[in-house]
């Protein structure tokens, strides 16, 4: 069965065998789920998380994912961490995988992926992988030292986290390859150009990283001026009495990336506020791709609490020493966003969510909003922001989600949001494997277990009230 007959029978038989109130009355249900299971690996690829620490371990299989306590822990790469998915062919779609274990330390054996997959809803067998893509640098253009090449590039600033690890078996055996792992680059969003080349929002940096169809990097990383992670390879801290600062929080770059319908300009979010910006107040830049340069200036998502802001009190070098001595830790920030979608020349899709899911507070907050960028010119920049679906309370009087009448995504990282039609929206979780467990958590009233991996879970939700979207180029 095709994806794009699949996406029809879920959307027919949802209208049919099982009746629901007429679209004026039903504002939004849940109409297709699919589910792939949390210990899905990519078959004959090499050994995956030999650099996970003994504390993540136990968190590993405290969730029944059970590993050894040393080398590696999984015997071949997992198929998780979805954090992005853009249309395909034949109704499949491209699903961008994060950089593996949410850290670059941890994530050194985790080779950077883009898969092609068929969601195949209503199959119980939930949705299959049609084809892989490792994201690899032959052309060099990267310009720092990567795992998979200790010769090339300069240095990574003197971190903590910056230690290059042993050179793991995810790096193959030609080294001219330059395959990417996560601890090279954190990708985090993406978008298919007209030409069939991607464009990935990245976080270390944060950067913009255009991409071929088969996965080679085609030029330098797009930086952003004057903002630059704790991550990022190019701050210079050599000089301890003149380090250069971070001004953005780690992991907390390009979270967003949207491509207009046209194809002409890239919408990228950051996911933290700059430390000079207000906390509640994130950036949003606009890049236009025929003149390889982001707009003047920028605009602003104003967000419902406050984001993480950069902690430069936690930073210490490979001896422990603190780099930035003087400074003091900022608050928490309790929200961050999860993607970044066009819908039309001017609106947006964004998720916004609260950072609960893994642990005891059950979560609270995980929203889609519809934003409209023009009417940033008469509100000082900021962008029209409306909500438009609680996932916490989809309404699925079908019973589609078998999660009760009100079907939830109760996970800490949802990643994934795209507009099918003028009222259907595919949203997809980041299952955080296999450290993640929002859904059995959610299954017991003390949100004590037991314990399971979270499965990546891909729904697809009707709108009562059409959008006003504009199909993209092909």
């Amino acid at each position: 069965m095709t994806g794009r007959l699949a996406l029809a029978l879920a959307l027919g038989l949802c209208a049919t065998a099982h009746p629901v109130a007429p679209a004026d009355r039903q504002q939004t249900r849940l109409v297709a789920r699919s589910v792939l299971p949390a210990t899905t690996s990519r078959a004959g690829s090499p050994a995956s998380g030999a650099f996970l620490s003994a504390a993540e371990r136990r968190t590993a299989a405290s969730n029944g994912v059970r590993g050894p306590a040393s080398g590696p822990y999984r015997d071949a790469q997992p198929v998780q961490g979805f954090s992005s998915m853009v249309p395909a062919d034949a109704g499949t779609w491209w699903v961008l995988a994060d950089n593996g274990y949410a850290w670059r330390a941890n994530s050194a054996d985790f080779q950077l992926v883009f898969y092609r997959l068929d969601a195949r809803f209503g199959d119980p067998g939930g949705p299959g992988i049609v084809e892989t893509i490792v994201l690899r640098d032959p052309d060099r253009h990267l310009g720092w030292t990567i795992v998979c090449d200790r010769e090339s590039g300069t240095r990574l600033p003197e971190f903590a986290f910056n230690a290059l690890p042993p050179v793991p078996p995810a790096c193959g055996d030609d080294a001219r390859a330059r395959i990417l792992t996560g601890f090279d680059l954190d990708p985090e969003s993406f978008v298919r150009a007209p030409d069939g080349t991607f464009w990935v929002g990245e976080e270390f940096g944060p950067f913009l990283i255009h991409v071929s169809a088969d996965g080679r990097v085609l030029a330098p990383p797009v930086q952003v001026p004057g903002v630059r992670s704790p991550q990022n390879p190019f701050l210079a801290i050599s000089d301890r009495t003149h380090a250069e600062r971070p001004t953005l929080a780690a992991s907390r770059g390009f979270e967003g990336v949207a491509i207009s319908p046209d194809g002409e300009r890239l919408y990228a979010l950051l996911e933290g506020a700059v430390a000079e910006d207000d906390a509640q107040d994130l950036r949003l830049y606009v890049y236009d791709l025929a003149k390889r340069a982001f707009a003047h200036g920028v605009l602003k998502v104003r967000l419902e609490m406050a984001s993480q802001k950069v902690d430069l009190a936690s930073l210490t070098d490979a001896a422990g020493a603190r780099v930035y001595p003087d400074a003091v830790a900022p608050p928490p920030g309790p929200v961050s966003i999860g993607e970044l979608k066009a819908v039309n020349d001017r609106q947006l899709l964004l998720i916004e969510r609260d950072n609960h899911g893994d642990d005891l507070p059950a979560p609270r907050f995980k929203k889609v909003f519809l934003l409209d960028t023009s009417r940033a010119t008469a509100h000082d920049g900021y962008v029209g922001k409306t909500p438009l679906v609680d996932l916490l309370a989809i309404p699925d009087p079908s019973g589609i989600g078998d999660d009760g009448e009100f079907f939830r995504l109760p996970f800490y990282t949802i990643e994934s949001v795209h507009l099918l039609d003028d009222r259907t929206l595919l949203v997809a979780t980041d299952n955080n494997f296999p450290f993640s467990n929002g859904r059995s958590r959610s299954r017991s009233l003390d949100r004590s277990g037991p314990l399971h991996a979270d499965d990546t879970e891909i729904v697809l939700v009707r709108l009562g009230t059409p959008l006003d979207f504009t199909v993209p180029l092909p």
